[in-house]
């Protein structure tokens, strides 16, 4: 089964992630859900395939874009 990620979904959960910039990947989980994000795994995945957030040990963080 293919689920669909909204814009919207992505949209909300990179502003949360760019508040929190660290979090335990349980909390991000319920957080996600509480802000209305049907499908929190489905949107982590793709916020890290797209290099917003990494996933660290037992939580994710905000990747940050170093200056050259």
């Amino acid at each position: 089964m293919i689920l669909v990620v909204s814009q919207e979904e992505i949209e909300k959960a990179e502003k949360y992630f760019k508040n929190v910039i660290s979090v335990g990947e349980i909390i991000a989980l319920r957080e996600l859900k509480a802000i209305g994000i049907n499908n929190p795994e489905e949107v982590i995945s793709k916020l890290m395939e797209m290099g917003v957030i990494e996933k660290g040990e037992g939580c994710y963080n905000l990747v940050r874009k170093r200056s050259e």
